[in-house]
């Protein structure tokens, strides 16, 4: 989970404040102080955790719950809103022309993912939004065009020359993919930091001759703090339209960039969430700390299922009530090109703990589990039992243990599939957690 150790931290104070029978000014100053000290551990900047917190309890306390809620509840609403703010209040747009080819210059400090994010940021809208083609002009590392080649794939075509001078290709780049009616053209320039005077100048002059519609900074989450300097310096060059914060997945300091740049006026449009071309997720503030605080975040939960299925049968097949052991592996086959098992589960309320997800060795295990079983009880699982549980393991080199798993987690699933399987799923979902009024 990105900011995992924040959010079993945060999640461990509201737990604590939800568990109180009364919930009076200690109490509040107690759950105040684990709030500041998850956030501090996170690297968010000192001075806003205090404003925050000096909000969370003036508020909790002055503040009347809503009818049918109590103090506990507004003490929960309260963190959640503030942290929201905190990270900019709501999700950013990105600004598309249907018309035309829309341009987007990509920047950023040598060693942040910028790259690799440049591929990311064109798998995801390649997805959504129409052709996309790639300008590899960062002459500094020629070595980053073969790169973006490798990363894109055959779909999205990597416009590059032979050139010292990155304008150049720019130019004829930007050229060619609006000849050919592409939808999008993105710019991966050389690295640079906020102190290279002449790289920075060299920024200002890339965006004065080239006029792209969209550009989009990338920053290290690793940074902490030290983001806010660097979004403000670049901001300050040139007109920075969004920031993509890359190496959440790992990052203790996440939460400072995050708030850091959210501090420092640039709009957040995405974050990187892991290792893999599709780990780049949009950034919605309210929907984040959601997820933070366990509240789970349906929606996306909703939208990264169906578009893991959307070349598959399967959804179909669940619609009408069928979902068997042999549905079951072609269920973690397309959960894999959406994401690791356990991020897709943290995001419905509760799922998380719930559901045991299994590791990509025990997710192998269970395709062979299922292979070693007759056509008849793939088709009907409640026949596997007993002996034939025997017989299963044997025939797949695992334990009776490890086929009992797998029956539990398919019975699990079948009941999450089965409650996003009609067609209003997230409304569904929010009202079978209690979050729909």
């Amino acid at each position: 989970m990105v900011l995992e150790r924040l959010g079993n931290s945060l999640r461990g104070a509201v737990s604590r404040i939800r568990g109180r029978s009364i919930v009076d000014e200690a109490a509040v100053n107690e759950f105040v102080r684990e709030v500041q000290r998850s956030l501090i551990e996170a690297d968010v900047n000192v001075k806003l955790v205090l404003e925050m917190s000096r909000r969370i309890k003036e508020r909790t306390l002055r503040e009347s719950p809503p009818p049918g809620f109590s103090r506990r509840d507004l003490a929960v609403k309260v963190l959640y809103e503030e942290l929201t703010s905190l990270l900019g209040k709501k999700p950013a747009e990105i600004p598309v022309e249907s018309k035309r080819t829309n341009v987007i210059l990509m920047v950023g400090m040598e060693g942040s993912g910028k790259t690799t994010t440049v591929a990311k940021l064109a798998k995801w809208l390649y997805k959504r939004l129409g052709k996309v083609g790639v300008i590899s002009a960062d002459v500094v590392r020629p070595a980053s065009k073969l790169q973006l080649e490798q990363l894109v794939g055959p779909e999205i075509p990597v416009y590059w020359k032979d050139s010292k001078d990155p304008l150049e290709i720019m130019r004829e780049g930007i050229e060619t993919f609006r000849r050919e009616r592409y939808n999008f053209a993105i710019i991966d320039t050389a690295g640079r930091h906020k102190d290279e005077e002449g790289l920075m100048e060299e920024l200002e002059t890339y965006y004065r001759e080239v006029r792209p519609d969209l550009v989009i900074l990338t920053v290290d989450g690793t940074m902490g703090q030290a983001a806010y300097s660097q979004a403000r310096a670049f901001a300050e060059r040139v007109p920075v339209g969004g920031v993509i914060v890359t190496k959440l997945d790992g990052a203790a300091k996440g939460g400072g960039a995050l708030s850091a740049v959210a501090a420092s006026g640039a709009p957040i449009l995405f974050i990187g969430t892991g290792e893999r071309i599709e780990d780049l997720e949009r950034f919605d503030p309210n929907r984040f700390v959601s997820r933070l605080l366990g509240g789970g975040d349906v929606v996306e939960l909703a939208m990264r299922i169906e578009e893991a299925f959307r070349e598959s049968k399967l959804m179909e097949r669940i619609s009408k009530g069928k979902f068997d052991l042999e549905d079951f592996r072609d269920y973690f086959k397309q959960v894999r090109k959406a994401g690791p098992v356990e991020r897709l589960l943290e995001m419905v309320p509760g799922m998380g703990r719930r559901i045991p997800y299994p590791s990509e060795d025990e997710m192998d295990r269970w395709m062979a589990i299922i292979s070693s079983m007759t056509p008849e009880e793939r088709r009907d699982p409640s026949l596997v039992k007993g002996s034939r549980i025997e017989r299963i393991a044997r025939g797949s080199g695992v334990t009776s243990k490890d086929v009992r798993r797998l029956l539990k987690s398919y019975y699990q699933a079948k009941r999450l599939m089965e409650s996003i399987s009609s067609e209003s799923r997230a409304k569904q979902l929010f009202r079978r957690m209690g979050l729909d009024g």
